[in-house]
């Protein structure tokens, strides 16, 4: 991770579920109230970065995610999941389209098991795999956030788009990000030109912003994250991310075990957003109904949570006993 182009004299570092994080730069409720009023500026370069090159890369690519990416055309984008062959999540991943390459975003910690993944499957492909870790991700997200960019981002309409805008006279390959809780804008950058950049947006009103802050907002938009609320135990259908899977791509890996669950019923197990009531339980809490284990809380951010729970206890206003004491209301994600 790189925390160098954010401040440094009152940031604290931590590890919340085992990648190196920038947990908050000052107290959480204002990063928090920052986020649903003004603009936050965010270090992302906690996610796994790919690039893949090659003149078979995209028909590759297409052959091992959910979403569509042989479609795509440069400055397009999508969101999708690597499924192993059993039909189970290895991470989520957002693609970038260029002309000549792809930008794969991965989970933490999944750059590398991703990468050597893909390459088992490298036959007579003509494409390579390499790190994309001299690229930075810095997120500004919030209602403010386009005022704060200062450029012109209409050509940026669909989700996940991208291309080269001017920020404040700094060119950079300029996203449209999704799945954040709040307008959202991803300005890739190289190590070298990023400090100056933040600098410049902190000076135009953008507020730094850590982890903690970014996780109560996700929280309250319903948007399960890797590593936390879904991972190698889900199918795709179980996170609710419906965009992130096509069912009229054709083959990838993992597709005939996904597909069958989408045209058979769908999964047992569904994510809903928890408001318990009175309490402020443990991560990972046992949650209960009619007497029987029904999930986990898999995210818990003071009174509010994310849990991926058996269908016989996921309709919205039920009520599930916590484990150890205390109630939690199901409500529906609304992204």
């Amino acid at each position: 991770m790189a925390t160098k182009p954010l401040p440094l004299d009152r940031i604290e570092i931590g590890e919340p579920d085992g990648f190196l994080v920038p947990l908050r730069y000052g107290p959480v409720d204002e990063e928090h109230r920052t986020l649903q009023e003004g603009a936050g500026i965010a270090d992302f370069s906690w996610r796994g970065r790919l690039e893949l090159l090659g003149k078979d890369r995209l028909r590759f690519l297409h052959n091992y995610l959910t979403c569509d990416v042989k479609g795509l055309t440069p400055g397009a984008g999508a969101y999708g999941f690597f499924t192993s062959p059993q039909g189970r999540i290895l991470s989520d991943a957002v693609v970038l389209a260029h002309e000549d390459r792809l930008w794969v975003e991965v989970g933490p910690g999944q750059e590398e098991p991703i990468a050597a993944h893909l390459k088992k499957y490298l036959l007579a492909d003509r494409v390579e795999i390499r790190s994309l870790d001299d690229m930075l991700p810095i997120v500004v997200l919030g209602p403010r956030a386009e005022e704060i960019l200062g450029a012109d981002l209409s050509s940026l309409g669909d989700p996940w788009s991208h291309g080269r805008i001017s920020v404040h006279g700094t060119e950079v390959e300029l996203q449209r990000r999704g799945l954040m809780g709040a307008p959202s804008w991803t300005l890739w950058v190289s190590a070298s030109i990023a400090e100056p950049l933040v600098e410049q947006l902190i000076s135009q009103g953008a507020r730094p912003v850590g982890f903690e802050a970014l996780e109560a907002l996700r929280v309250e938009a319903g948007i399960p994250r890797f590593g936390r609320d879904f991972g190698p135990d889900n199918f795709p259908q179980e996170t609710g991310i419906e965009e992130a899977v096509s069912y009229t791509k054709g083959c990838y890996l993992g597709q005939e075990v996904v597909a069958r669950i989408h045209y058979r019923g769908g999964v047992q197990n569904v994510l809903r957003k928890l408001v318990f009531e009175g309490i402020e339980p443990a991560q990972g809490v046992a949650l209960l109904h009619d007497g029987r284990e029904a999930g986990k809380a898999t995210t818990v951010v003071g009174s509010k949570g994310l849990g991926i729970l058996h269908r016989r206890a996921a309709e919205p206003g039920t009520r599930v006993e916590v484990e150890g004491g205390g109630t939690a209301l199901v409500e529906e994600p609304r992204r």
